[in-house]
């Protein structure tokens, strides 16, 4: 649990334009995501874990990068993704996340670039690599179609005291959508949280550009409880 207290005073949206998004998912072992879960979630079916890398180039927080990583599961039936580890070189938004939705970011070197023939989001910290991860033979998405459904973060923060479950509330206008074959070439399991999640199979990479929408929490799940047995509630300002 994230030791930081969530700030239950903010209220406005702060809106990212042309914030760089990259989302990879990969199939992990069903026990080591099993084991990684609060009570109070479902697992996903086989396990996933999902792979995310944000950049701001000019945004009300100054330019940022930021990346986290989680496990697929559910509150109820939403889909979501418990995060074991987030990053990011700006304090600025490692403060921000961490007080509006609860992610205990560290700092490392976080980047994301686009290049003629791939999407590459990677994680350094000191000599480590901890993540590198890309999309290839990407293809662009339109029309109806360029749209991408993203689980919405979830993390374990202190909520008025309580240890609770708070997700990451966020809306996206798409005004660019590539979807491409995930590769992974450096991942280093312990350094990221658990040497046990361990990706296995590719199963879906994606790149946007969009005005990215950052709202204020709503809601916190309960760690023990799940949802549909009481464990949501809305977060009391």
């Amino acid at each position: 649990v994230n030791p930081a207290a969530l700030d239950t005073a903010a209220t406005e949206t702060v809106v990212i334009e042309n914030a760089e998004i990259l989302y990879v998912l990969y199939e992990v072992p069903m026990q080591a995501a099993l084991a990684a879960l609060p009570v109070a979630l479902h697992p996903s079916i086989p396990a996933i874990y999902g792979m995310t890398f944000v950049r701001a180039r000019d945004a009300a927080l100054g330019p940022f990068e930021l990346a986290w990583c989680g496990i697929a599961c559910r509150t109820g039936i939403k889909p979501r993704h418990f995060i074991q580890a987030a990053y990011s070189a700006s304090a600025t938004a490692r403060e921000f996340f961490a007080a509006r939705y609860g992610f205990a970011c560290q700092e490392a070197a976080v980047s994301l670039r686009e290049t003629f023939d791939r999407v590459r989001g990677t994680v350094v910290t000191g000599d480590a690599m901890l993540l590198d991860v890309a999309i290839t033979d990407a293809i662009p998405l339109v029309g109806a179609g360029a749209l991408i459904k993203y689980s919405p973060a979830l993390n374990a923060t202190r909520v008025n005291g309580q240890a609770a479950l708070v997700q990451l509330e966020a809306a996206y206008d798409f005004k660019r959508v590539l979807r491409g074959r995930p590769g992974l070439a450096a991942f280093d399991g312990g350094g990221l949280g658990d040497a046990a999640l361990r990706p296995t199979q590719p199963i879906a990479g994606s790149f946007a550009i969009c005005d990215l929408h950052l709202m204020p929490a709503r809601f916190q799940v309960d760690i023990a409880t799940p949802a549909e047995a009481g464990g949501a509630s809305r977060i009391q300002r």
